[in-house]
């Protein structure tokens, strides 16, 4: 959903929902990602990124993750299965509408391999009618 500002502008609407699911500023809200049964995550997102110690930008990620939880860039399988399990009965937490689809944000328990279990935020789009996709993870860490 797109609002004109006062100057003419487009830009897009943050919304976010409360736990019950609102309705937000006039806007019906899932509680859950749609289609998110088939919710894909691509391997670069997480071996090549957010897994990946040597990422420029994923690498303070990686730390987290292997510091957190155990998980290392060579068991993005193992982590990618914990968040197409968790985002099936995941609360979205806010949504976001973009040029490129509308992102929903969510939490999941995620169990590391070291026996910790921590909270990972996963974001994840939904362009069109095809399936979500993740777009950024983390170990959400207070």
């Amino acid at each position: 959903m797109k609002k004109k500002t006062r100057n003419g502008v487009i830009a897009a609407v943050a919304l976010s929902t409360d736990p019950g699911g609102r309705t937000v500023r006039g806007v019906s809200v899932p509680t859950r990602v749609p289609r998110a049964h088939e919710a894909v995550v691509p391997e670069e997102k997480l071996a090549g990124y957010a897994l990946d110690p040597a990422h420029p930008r994923g690498r303070h990620k990686a730390r987290v993750f292997s510091a957190a939880l155990g998980i290392e860039r060579s068991d993005w399988r193992y982590l990618r299965d914990q968040l197409i399990e968790g985002v099936v009965d995941a609360a979205v937490l806010g949504t976001r509408i973009t040029s490129f689809g509308v992102l929903y944000e969510v939490m999941v328990l995620v169990d590391g391999l070291n026996g910790a279990t921590a909270p990972v935020a996963a974001i994840w789009i939904v362009e069109d009618d095809r399936p979500p996709r993740l777009v950024s993870t983390w170990v959400d860490i207070p």
